[in-house]
This record gives C-alpha cells, sequence and structure tokens, in this order.
C-alpha cells in the first residue's frame, strides 16, 4: 500500500526486478472503499485520503423503496435503466464540465483560509493535508454552485468530508467524528 500511495503521490511509477529498471508516469485517483467496525486503518494511511464519505442506510420508507425499485429496474433491464437516466447523467455530466472549467478562478479570501487552519487546528488534524483538501474540495464545491469566491459556507459543507478520518480517536467522547467536526465548526465560525 505504501509503494501505492508513493506512485499516486509521485506521479511515476517505478519498476525494478531482475536487472531491469523502467519508470513510466502514473496518473490516478485512489479509490477505496471500507467497513470501520472491521478494523482501523494506519494514521498515515488515512491521512493520505483526500475525502471521506459516511454511506448510510435510508431512513425512510420512500427513500428505501426508491432505491429498492431502481436496483430492481437495473438488475432487469441494465441498458434501458441507462437509457432512461441518460439525460440526467448528460446534464450533471455538463455542470462538472463547466465547474471544472471555473474552479482555478475561484478567489480565496484570506479570511477563509484562515477560518479553513482554524477548524484543523481546532480538530487536531496533523500536518496540513486537511487544510489543503478543505481548499481544493470547497473550490471545486464553489464552482459547482457557480459562486465567484469561496465562502465559509462551502468551507462548512465539505469540512466533514475532509477531516472526519483525519481525527485522533477519543475514547472519552461519545459523539461520532462527524459530530466532533460540528462542534468545531460551531465555535470556529462563530468566532
Amino acid at each position: 500500500m505504501d509503494l501505492l500511495l508513493d506512485v499516486a503521490a509521485s506521479g511515476e511509477n517505478v519498476v525494478e526486478r531482475e536487472g531491469l529498471s523502467v519508470r513510466h508516469p502514473a496518473r490516478f485517483v485512489l479509490i477505496g472503499s471500507g467497513n470501520p467496525e472491521e478494523g482501523e486503518l494506519r494514521p498515515q494511511l488515512l491521512d493520505r485520503f483526500g475525502l471521506s464519505v459516511e454511506v448510510k442506510t435510508p431512513t425512510t420508507l420512500a427513500e428505501r423503496v426508491e432505491v429498492v425499485r431502481r436496483r430492481d429496474a437495473f438488475d432487469r433491464d441494465p441498458k434501458g435503466f441507462a437509457a432512461a437516466w441518460a439525460e440526467a447523467d448528460a446534464e450533471v455530466r455538463d455542470r462538472l464540465l463547466a465547474a471544472r472549467a471555473r474552479v482555478s478562478k475561484i478567489d480565496t479570501p484570506t479570511a477563509v483560509l484562515e477560518s479553513a487552519s482554524r477548524l484543523c487546528m481546532a480538530t487536531q488534524a496533523d500536518g496540513l493535508r486537511g487544510e489543503l483538501t478543505i481548499l481544493r474540495a470547497a473550490r471545486a464545491f464553489a464552482a459547482l454552485k457557480g459562486a465567484k469566491a469561496l465562502n465559509e459556507g462551502h468551507i462548512r459543507e465539505i469540512a466533514a468530508m475532509a477531516l472526519r478520518h483525519r481525527l485522533r480517536r477519543n475514547p472519552l467522547d461519545e459523539g461520532g467524528s462527524t459530530i466532533r467536526i460540528e462542534r468545531a465548526m460551531n465555535d470556529t465560525f462563530a468566532a
């Protein structure tokens, strides 16, 4: 795993075997899934992940039925399902492409960067990857929303995804990591 992470960070893969040495560019995004109940990952590995999302079971009857209905529709006719959602998928694709074109033009006020850093300090996130991830993800979110500049609202929307997995485990805190981040945001942004 360490080698894979090094290649992802450096953008170059080096293969050396039995006198052979080959270098080639390697550009990819590492995506993983896991169940925290099955054990913890090493902190240095968790730190290398940019964003982390929690996947939860839908809590309302309507949501659960809709998920089952869509999955059943896909299982019965995958091509028909894809065709039925092609227009909606194209709209999302177009929004993402437009946001990608705008993202480098998003203004980043110093006060917003300071808020992100204060939040990382309040949650005791090690290193600077937390701030860098918040900055990049919030900027992408702002571009998707059509904003011209970052604001604290953009930070609030993505902070849990960027910091949840960076928190040190606190056995005395009964709240989950998302709750701890929300508390820190309320304290940080209220100041």
